[in-house]
């Protein structure tokens, strides 16, 4: 004897199955959809006992079985109201599905004819509407994307600013809490910026901070950082990096900005670095860390400027 109970649930345990498969990759729970990947999870998850109720059940529906063709029709019906519960913003044109189920008359034959004609109206609806909502996601996410730029990144020089400098060094300092990190801290400041304001205007400095910024980016590897550190002072992250490799990068950074031939309002603005270079050392906090690098920089700028200043420990 068939266990009513016992089907029921194992079928409803496939439906579940495939309503969240469709959630997942956003197909709408159209019957042909329904029915594609019902087949598929069913021949993966049935058992003896359900396999020879749903041949029976074919049966009797070939048959002309207008009880189970209902039945069957009625989990469709399910399909649509678990779709509307959890897809809010296309719950109208669902509610509409729903609706011409609701509607037709309860002759089983005139049901699914009169069902499937009002699908071909809606399908086209319901596209839309997912159109719709998938313009509605980018939008929320390109805004999203852009409230978090706004928070890390330096509006002046479009690197990093100081926020998201240390939040990323927090995350990275605590990897190294137990080894050594493969990894190094570089602090460049603009020499004789003060000079430079007096002589050319605030806004030749800004210039110059910017392009200090952009040129030291475009010297740096995908996976290294710069952050805008304050003022007119920048750090550098250089990862899976060592120490010789560091001072070759900083003395590179250094010459090119030396070497750049500024113009502002048709006068040549002479600029240069002091750059202070360090490596993590195990058991290294976020300050003895910066504290090295700091100290670096000032060797840096002890030693007439426009240098660069490797200090180890």
């Amino acid at each position: 004897m068939v266990n009513n109970t016992s089907i029921y649930k194992k079928v409803y345990a496939i439906h579940d199955h495939v309503m969240g498969l469709l959630r997942s990759m956003q197909i709408p729970p159209y019957p042909a959809q329904y029915k594609k990947y019902f087949d598929t999870l069913f021949l993966e998850m049935a058992d003896d006992e359900l396999r020879k109720n749903q041949e029976e059940t074919e049966k009797k529906v070939l048959t002309g079985s207008k009880e189970d063709v209902s039945k069957y029709l009625d989990l469709a019906q399910n399909s649509v109201v678990s779709f509307i519960e959890s897809h809010a913003d296309i719950a109208s044109v669902a509610q509409m599905q729903k609706q011409y189920i609701d509607d037709i008359p309860s002759g089983v034959v005139e049901r699914c004819v009169t069902f499937i004609g009002g699908l071909s109206e809606l399908n086209n609806k319901m596209s839309d509407e997912l159109d719709k909502a998938q313009l509605k996601i980018d939008k929320l996410s390109a805004e999203l994307q852009e409230a978090h730029s706004s928070l890390t990144l330096d509006p002046m020089t479009k690197v990093g600013n100081r926020k998201a400098f240390m939040d990323e060094m927090e995350s990275l300092i605590e990897a190294g809490r137990e080894k050594k990190l493969s990894m190094v801290l570089m602090v460049i400041d603009v020499d004789n910026f003060k000079l430079i304001n007096e002589e050319y205007g605030h806004t030749a400095g800004d210039k110059i901070l910017y392009f200090l910024a952009q040129t030291t980016k475009s010297m740096l590897r995908s996976t290294d950082r710069i952050y805008r550190y304050g003022g007119e002072e920048f750090a550098i992250v250089l990862n899976r990096c060592d120490e010789s490799k560091a001072y070759e990068i900083a003395d590179k950074i250094r010459a090119k900005i030396e070497n750049s031939n500024l113009l502002y309002m048709g006068k040549r603005v002479y600029v240069t670095i002091s750059a202070g270079v360090t490596i993590h050392h195990k058991g290294d906090t976020l300050d003895t860390l910066i504290g090295r690098a700091d100290k670096a920089l000032y060797c840096a700028k002890r030693s007439n400027k426009n240098c660069t200043f490797l200090l180890e420990w």
